[in-house]
């Protein structure tokens, strides 16, 4: 390679100055002072001892500028070159977008839905060296044998696999939209349909232990209305179909939106379940597993 080939600098410069006939309006698209391109122009034609632009009678850089001829054996070859500059870092640009490994997390339907999706979202536009794929998996994966790098997991309270890190407790309390305009009343239970989600084993998530809690008791004639997952209860509730059992914080994005509401106080019961966070066993894993794991962590954290 040449090593008398004049500054990047001062070949786009004069490229600027001969493609728009003018100092000035080069010195605008470069964003820089016409100065500053009148002197990289001049010692650009110093160097190359050659005329490569001619200038108005009183010298003016700001004035209309023509390409001499010697101007015009090097406008042809700068032009060239930054067009084959432009595409190779276009294709080195494309070539790394391609090359970024592509990491996974699974969790199951309800949290993937409605807490870890805009969460991953947010962190992936902080870190867009990587992708991520999120999966939604209701049993515990094997995370070697299906390719996952992160895994949320629902256990029951108090209990985890060695090596998992606690997400977060569940908490439990009825929540509905605000269209319903509920004022606490304990009478409001048997007048609206009541949301329940098919939990087994969690007295939380059924509706007999909240009706005991809040007065009319577990003997009341209701409209009770069963789902299989939690984001059918969610999207009923959020339609203004009846009184549903939140779990918080699933349902935090959805309460601070403002189209939840609690309409019952700040009366809560303890989830029977616990979430936890599991990173695929591995000595040599993307640093970005280990930080999505951090911010998911410090995120519920940050909820408090």
């Amino acid at each position: 390679m040449s090593n008398h080939i004049p500054p990047l600098a001062a070949l786009r410069a004069f490229a600027s100055v001969a493609r728009l006939g003018s100092f000035a309006r080069a010195a605008a698209a470069l964003n820089v002072s016409t100065s500053a391109v009148s002197h990289q122009i001049r010692g650009l034609e110093l160097g190359l001892g050659a005329q490569l632009l001619t200038r108005a009678r009183n010298g003016a850089p700001n004035n209309e500028a023509g390409v001499t001829e010697e101007g015009k054996l090097l406008l042809g070859a700068v032009e060239a070159a930054f067009d084959q500059l432009g595409s190779a870092c276009e294709a080195v640009r494309d070539r790394a977008k391609r090359a970024r490994p592509m990491l996974a997390i699974s969790a199951n339907g309800s949290v993937a839905s409605l807490w870890l999706a805009p969460r991953l979202a947010a962190f992936a536009a902080l870190h867009p060296s990587t992708q991520w794929q999120m999966q939604a998996i209701e049993t515990d994966p094997n995370l070697v044998r299906e390719g996952l790098d992160l895994a949320i997991l629902r256990y029951r309270r108090g209990t985890r696999e060695p090596g998992d890190r606690l997400l977060f407790h569940e908490t439990v309390f009825p929540v509905c939209s605000p269209s319903l305009r509920l004022t606490g009343s304990p009478q409001e239970l048997t007048r609206h349909s009541l949301l329940q989600e098919d939990h087994s084993g969690s007295p939380e998530m059924n509706w007999s232990t909240w009706l005991d809690l809040l007065g009319p008791g577990a003997s009341t004639r209701v409209n009770l209305v069963r789902f299989s997952t939690f984001n059918a209860v969610v999207g009923a509730a959020i339609a203004g179909a009846g009184i549903a059992l939140g779990r918080s914080p699933l349902i935090d994005d959805e309460l601070k939106s403002g189209r939840l509401v609690r309409p019952f106080g700040e009366q809560t019961l303890p989830g029977s379940h616990d979430f936890v966070i599991r990173s695929r066993p591995s000595k040599q894993r993307d640093v970005h597993v280990a930080l999505l794991r951090d911010y998911l962590i410090s995120s519920v954290a940050a909820q408090s």
